[in-house]
């Protein structure tokens, strides 16, 4: 019979003409046009990007930088960095170094990050991440800034600074790959874990306004208008410390006057040890 082979020896064995074994594969042909396409197109993208590269460098040769703009500067004035960019608008823009731009940049002691963008139409735009400033650091008569990386800043005359609480007795040294100096990790933990502590309460963060940091232990706080030191220490645990702060303050200091108490510590749990002042004392008992 045509298209079929019978094997009388074997039984019966039928393989149909034209049809595909088992295993065989179908349609693979790489020469039909499905492949043609697509090779088509691959050339046209790579042709393509080659073209914009091209476009690229031949747009850099004829663009100007006519503008500098900054964004994400509170702290620092449009003048100073204008002064870090000097030069740049006339220059054209494919003589830019944005790298060494940015870099420049952040020599500014306020500069955390700086990142430059080129535009087509000759603009610069440069958007600054400012450091953000945590407490004011008092040594002597020389007022700084501490940021919340630890790094000490010089002092600037900004609204959002006079607010900061005052901090003495933090100790400092010069950080790697720095031009700033960086305070010491056991004095900034500490400072750090109490100011937060500080800003979580209700009526504490209105009071505070000095930190004392010592590395005996003793670090204390202490509020406007009243010398007597409350101790916190350096072992932790400060919004405990400062709940019974606001507790103290308002069942006793509230009734006995502001100079009623040299110490108070609050260091230990569920007790809080007060020391009167001994000269207000004295004038308390004088006829």
């Amino acid at each position: 019979m045509e298209g079929f082979v019978y094997e009388d020896d074997s039984g019966i064995s039928q393989t149909s003409v034209g049809q595909p074994e088992h295993g065989a594969v179908v349609g693979t042909d790489r020469s039909g046009p499905g492949w043609k396409a697509i090779a088509l197109i691959m050339l046209i993208v790579v042709v393509g990007l080659f073209a914009l590269g091209l476009y690229a460098q031949q747009w850099k040769k004829s663009v100007w930088v006519r503008e500098v703009v900054f964004s994400g500067n509170h702290l620092l004035s449009g003048d100073e960095l204008k002064r870090k960019t000097k030069g740049l608008v006339g220059k054209n823009i494919g003589d830019v170094d944005s790298k060494a731009l940015s870099e420049e940049l952040m020599t500014l002691p306020y500069v955390r990050r700086a990142d430059v963008a080129e535009e087509l139409n000759g603009i610069i735009r440069i958007s600054l991440r400012e450091r953000l400033p945590m407490a004011r650091l008092v040594r002597g008569e020389k007022v700084q800034v501490i940021d919340t990386e630890g790094y000490i800043l010089p002092w600037r005359d900004h609204s959002s600074l006079s607010s900061l609480l005052r901090v003495t007795g933090l100790k400092t040294s010069r950080a790697e790959a720095s031009q700033l100096s960086k305070a010491r990790d056991s004095s900034f933990t500490v400072l750090r874990e109490v100011i937060d502590a500080v800003k979580s309460t209700e009526y504490a963060r209105l009071l505070v306004r000095d930190i004392v940091l010592s590395q005996k232990n003793t670090t204390y706080f202490s509020v406007a208008g009243s010398p007597t030191r409350f101790i916190v220490g350096n072992d932790g645990d400060y919004k405990e410390k400062l709940k019974k702060f606001e507790i103290f303050w308002q069942k006793v200091v509230s009734k006995k006057g502001l100079d009623g108490y040299a110490t108070v510590d609050l260091r230990f749990a569920g007790k809080v040890f007060a020391v009167e002042n001994r000269r207000q004392s004295s004038l308390n008992k004088a006829p």
